[in-house]
């Protein structure tokens, strides 16, 4: 590590921004699931929305013929969770929009740069003091750190609901099975005896 890459912050500092809240419509009370979009508008700008993939494709890399979570729109999914008009979005809406100012702030306390101006190195070094909330983690650190948690569950949530995120979980879902319904294999039964013996529930 450079003298330039040692962190230089200002302890505990956290950006002041002015966000206005989302008065669009929502669903209603007859919604009509065949939309292929949100009946709202999405609200990040084109700099936040970069820095979300950014972030997205840090937390879910590209790994062998699995894409990263930039390359099956987890961006978009994030930016339509944040600008719909219902509570749980708005909180989460107002922690990861200071979040995303706060990594910009970070950025330029420390390399005189934003944060997708700097270098692979020196993101990842910030995003190692906020990774995870642990007891080591260094306390001015901990209001990002909440953030960035809060961010990394939007972008797995999203990624794995994708049809390339099930494969990489491995989730069949319900798959249809050609002719009669063969029952369950002698595994499964197997198992479901052990089981239920030992709850002194056998047959």
């Amino acid at each position: 590590v450079t003298s330039s890459d040692k962190p230089v912050t200002t302890a505990g500092h956290w950006p002041s921004l002015n966000l206005k809240g989302i008065s669009a419509p929502g669903y209603g009370k007859d919604p009509n699931l065949f939309l292929s979009d949100a009946p709202w508008p999405k609200t990040l700008s084109k700099a936040q929305l970069n820095l979300v993939a950014r972030l997205a494709d840090i937390i879910v890399p590209k790994e062998g013929s699995i894409p990263s979570a930039s390359e099956v729109g987890v961006p978009d999914v994030v930016d339509e969770w944040v600008s719909a008009p219902y509570d749980r979005q708005q909180r989460d809406r107002e922690i990861i929009l200071h979040g995303l100012a706060w990594l910009d702030d970070e950025a330029n306390l420390r390399y005189k740069k934003p944060f997708l101006k700097a270098s692979e190195q020196q993101q990842l070094m910030i995003i190692d003091d906020i990774a995870y909330q642990t007891s080591t983690l260094d306390p001015q650190f901990e209001r990002m750190a909440a953030a960035f948690d809060r961010l990394r569950h939007l972008n797995l949530a999203a990624f794995f609901c994708t049809p390339q995120g099930s494969k990489d979980l491995g989730y069949l879902g319900n798959v249809p099975i050609l002719g009669d319904y063969p029952g369950p294999t002698p595994e499964a039964m197997s198992h479901l005896e052990k089981v239920l013996k030992e709850l002194n529930l056998s047959l």
